[in-house]
């Protein structure tokens, strides 16, 4: 009893344990720090060049002992985007980590031949993450990456989170890997991104960056965020969207139409109407621009004997932001005065419903589902629904719906 006391005194335990603490940590002693090996990448962007090559510029982050970041842009070529992967990872010594890239911007070329080839690629490695954002970037790829680093480096803002804010545009929130993924290899294989645009000159929705540092070639080049005069771009969001179908481009929407097509979806909860030419005992001609509040939509697919019945009603929580193009009158000063006259909510109620009948028009004319039409009756009345597609075909299901839409409107005051 006392040998086995001795041998599991207090003293010794600690001696044991430091020890076994020293044998397990001498084999990492020597091994180097991961961001020797490894390149953060923190954003990509992929395009088809003339060769059919594919072009790869990347944006890697390097921690710094002052505990400011700095970032670096790298570019590569290669017949496949592999190629252009270890190319890249060639020319700086570190292999390229993409577990923490934000976002993933195809360039107009590559929509054009497909985009599947570059995301089979990411996600069969496990390179990206599901969530990664997913964007057209409309312009040179390298300049693209260059203004999005600068506008992380001089003005801390992410393009990720300034696509997000919007929230009129409801592209961006669903533009991600996984999203894609599921509308690729959905019966009507649709999907789409939100398009953001490098510009030379200002335009309405940009921001100002400097494009100025250089960026390192696999072919060699100088590194760093000096070196010439810097040159003013412009990063544009204006809410357009691209969409596709089968993994390549399809249509282009624009910022008008997207926004008319919020009016179906639950996602966007706010935004504006602006109403023209309201006359009534309180306005004169006026331009009346409202907010909205609040939304709430409610769809319901159904069938009127054969025919397939898209019903949507819309509740919106609005109040008058903003009237222009007449003098104010008492009565707009009266401080608890009610702005939402009946004339008003009726001009509104007839905006609304003008606006969905376009997106119905437009997705008709175009054959694109934006409104997921064919989601809500294959959910809700498959059996239905399946016998309406053996009957009219996949390709031209739209065309024989028949949209049925109610505005409801209320005041927030």
């Amino acid at each position: 009893m006392k040998k086995l006391k001795s041998i599991f005194s207090p003293r010794k335990i600690v001696i044991w344990l430091s020890l076994l603490l020293l044998v397990l940590t001498i084999p990492n002693a020597n091994k180097p720090a991961m961001s020797e090996t490894s390149a953060i990448v923190t954003m990509m962007c992929v395009d088809e060049v003339e060769n059919e090559n594919i072009s790869l510029a990347v944006s890697i982050l390097t921690p710094a002992q002052d505990k400011n970041v700095k970032y670096e842009v790298f570019t590569g070529e290669g017949e496949t985007l592999g190629e252009a992967v270890g190319n890249v990872s060639l020319s700086i010594g570190k292999d390229l980590g993409f577990a923490q890239c934000e976002i993933l911007g195809v360039g107009d070329k590559l929509s054009e031949s497909g985009v599947m080839k570059v995301l089979d690629f990411m996600t069969r490695t496990k390179k990206v993450g599901r969530n990664t954002t997913l964007i057209n970037s409309s312009g040179d790829i390298e300049e693209f990456v260059k203004a999005v680093t600068s506008l992380a480096m001089e003005k801390s803002l992410k393009i990720e989170k300034i696509i997000n804010y919007d929230e009129r545009f409801f592209a961006a929130a669903d533009s991600n890997v996984e999203n894609f993924y599921i509308g690729y290899f959905s019966d009507i294989s649709t999907g789409i991104m939100p398009i953001i645009s490098l510009k030379d000159s200002m335009e309405s929705n940009a921001i100002e960056v400097a494009s100025g540092m250089e960026a390192n070639s696999n072919s060699g080049g100088n590194s760093g965020a000096g070196g010439q005069e810097e040159s003013k771009k412009y990063l544009v969001n204006d809410g357009s969207m691209r969409v596709f179908k089968h993994g390549k481009k399809y249509v282009d929407i624009d910022a008008d139409m997207v926004d008319k097509l919020n009016f179906f979806l639950n996602e966007s909860q706010k935004g504006a109407i602006v109403v023209d030419n309201v006359t009534d005992e309180l306005y004169d001609n006026s331009k009346v621009t409202l907010s909205i509040v609040r939304k709430d939509i409610k769809i319901k697919p159904s069938f009127d004997g054969d025919t397939p019945v898209y019903s949507a009603e819309i509740d919106l929580t609005i109040f008058v932001e903003e009237v222009g193009e007449s003098e104010p009158t008492v009565d707009m000063l009266k401080r608890n005065r009610e702005f939402l006259t009946d004339q008003l909510i009726e001009r509104v109620k007839e905006k609304v419903s003008a606006d969905m009948k376009e997106v119905e028009t437009y997705s008709k004319e175009n054959n694109v589902d934006t409104i997921e039409a064919y989601m809500q009756f294959n959910t809700l009345k498959h059996k239905q629904f399946k016998k309406y597609l053996d009957r009219v075909g996949i390709e031209n299901y739209l065309d024989g719906i028949r949209f049925e839409t109610k505005v409801n409107i209320s005041s927030e005051y």
